[in-house]
């Protein structure tokens, strides 16, 4: 079976910019294209969503389709229904939360999607890549961002991008910018050598998980911070992460990196639920 992107577009300001990334991801990975868009006024039509696809991508193939309903869970629904393989979506949207953090929509089809959700941020700075692209998988030691790095090695081989995967080793600024790591990263205090041979470990197992031949990276800061330095560093295209929700810690936990990430940062992001893992 054919694979298939499923990209959804709100008209606004940032629309280009996710159809540029979903019309690079469903070329290079061989998938379909399905574009919708959640009608909700009268004034949404099937030919305005087709002149806008056509304008931001000239000459590639794309299945335009309006859909209703709730937003998030229309956007949800048909990539069910598509069995899309993944979700394109912008971090704002041009509704009333525009503002937040990351959007009300965004959010939502982030945390319980099935699918793995690539977020476009509409942030001003936007990184150009050439030449030798990577993939950056951000890894802590959990479960969860052991199938994030299995997910991000499927994809770098598929696309034929080198693999980097990445530990932000906890320090003091970082405990504190990401209370939700406590539980599951190498402390930040301890013994050296053992807190190394924990890193080591965490490390050593995501790399085994992506099954291909990556670089390691371990550095200590925040996660988004250092994530967001490496990828700057090996020209990503692509940061890959756990949302690593877990009870009331889910809404957290995607706000203070996986949130951050996706409003800030130079390249898209692609998040992997518990519910997607």
């Amino acid at each position: 079976m054919t694979e298939l992107v499923l990209c959804a577009v709100d008209g606004s300001d940032a629309s280009d910019r996710v159809l540029d990334t979903a019309g690079w991801l469903s070329g290079a990975l061989g998938a379909r294209l399905l574009v919708v868009h959640v009608a909700d006024d009268d004034q949404d039509t099937d030919a305005s969503v087709r002149a806008t696809v056509r304008r931001a991508l000239p000459g590639t193939p794309a299945d335009v389709r309006l859909i209703k309903g709730s937003p998030a869970r229309a956007i949800m629904d048909a990539a069910e229904d598509a069995d899309a393989e993944l979700v394109v979506i912008g971090s704002r949207g041009r509704g009333p939360l525009r503002s937040a953090l990351l959007g009300s929509v965004s959010h939502a089809v982030t945390v319980s999607c099935t699918r793995p959700v690539v977020v476009v941020p509409s942030s001003e700075r936007w990184a150009t890549v050439n030449g030798d692209a990577s993939i950056v998988c951000g890894v802590d030691g959990s479960e969860d961002a052991l199938a994030a790095a299995a997910l991000a090695g499927q994809l770098a081989t598929r696309l034929g991008l080198r693999l980097v995967v990445v530990h932000a080793r906890q320090d003091l600024k970082a405990m504190a910018a990401y209370p939700g790591a406590r539980s599951a990263t190498p402390p930040a205090t301890g013994q050296e050598d053992s807190v190394r041979e924990l890193v080591d470990t965490a490390v050593r197992r995501a790399q085994e998980a992506t099954g291909m031949t990556t670089t390691a990276v371990v550095e200590a800061g925040p996660p988004s911070e250092v994530l967001e330095a490496v990828a700057d560093r090996e020209h990503a295209r692509l940061i890959v992460i756990a949302t690593r929700g877990a009870g009331g810690l889910r809404s957290a936990v995607l706000g203070s990196v996986a949130g951050e990430l996706s409003a800030a940062a130079a390249r898209p992001v692609l998040l992997l639920s518990d519910v997607a893992a």
